[in-house]
């Protein structure tokens, strides 16, 4: 394992290129949250029955066909600032705390998880929704086209939720841990700057009869990603820069 002061030397050498690419980043987060809304802000008078929308047959087409490309675009752009996340949490390992080896390790995997499972997760609850609304129209009765829907969803239902699991955890709890034993240098308050809080947040959120904090909690896990960007990009900005040949 390459030492984490000599990694962060290194590293230091291209801060402007690493603050950069962090912006990039929190952009692509920007926009997975402007698809989230567009596929799963349902608006005034939607009825939650599961994981069925009522207001699913309302919504175009084409809001669910922007919301997939957006998706492309987002979370391509989010790899450009997350690789760079990934180096920076790795700078704070330390051989003294065995921990944060394993919770550097941790973050990379939930991070690795989070770029690769995205698609699928979009597409997979915007799939339930092309179906319900494709059968809302024909002869089936409505508990039939629920049932059908919710079928289709069971099947995916196991590695949709474990990849999502992951990658929201699996990212926020290094943070949390890095950002408690002073190892991110920002405020103490950023611990609840994650996905995972965040995720929690939205579904605090979705309990309440406001339609607009229940369409705001669609994107509450890309806007996690963000704030912890963020998070990450003043971080960095604190860092003193190196240059070549100190």
């Amino acid at each position: 394992m390459i030492c984490s002061g000599f990694l962060k030397r290194i590293y230091m050498l291209n801060k402007s290129k690493v603050m950069r690419n962090m912006l990039i980043g929190m952009v692509g987060a920007a926009i997975c949250m402007l698809a989230c809304w567009l596929a799963m802000a349902y608006g005034k008078g939607n009825i939650r029955n599961g994981y069925i929308q009522s207001n699913w047959p309302k919504m175009p087409y084409l809001r669910f066909e922007a919301s997939l490309i957006l998706s492309g675009i987002g979370i391509s752009l989010y790899y450009v600032g997350l690789k760079e996340m990934i180096k920076v949490v790795k700078t704070m390992r330390s051989r003294r705390r065995p921990v944060s080896i394993s919770m550097a390790r941790l973050f990379e995997i939930g991070a690795i998880t989070s770029v690769i499972s995205y698609m699928f997760i979009q597409a997979g609850y915007i799939m339930m929704a092309l179906v319900y609304k494709m059968l809302f129209n024909t002869s089936l009765m409505g508990t039939d086209i629920i049932s059908t829907v919710e079928g289709m969803f069971y099947y995916i239902a196991i590695p949709l939720l474990s990849f999502l699991v992951l990658s929201v955890a699996g990212v926020s709890i290094p943070c949390i841990y890095f950002m408690y034993c002073d190892r991110f240098k920002v405020l103490k308050v950023c611990m609840l700057f994650n996905p995972l809080i965040l995720w929690g947040l939205g579904e605090l959120l979705k309990l309440t009869k406001n339609y607009h904090l229940i369409d705001f909690a669609s994107a509450a896990i890309p806007f996690g990603y963000l704030l912890m960007m963020a998070a990450g990009l003043s971080h960095v900005a604190k860092m003193p820069a190196k240059k070549r040949g100190e």
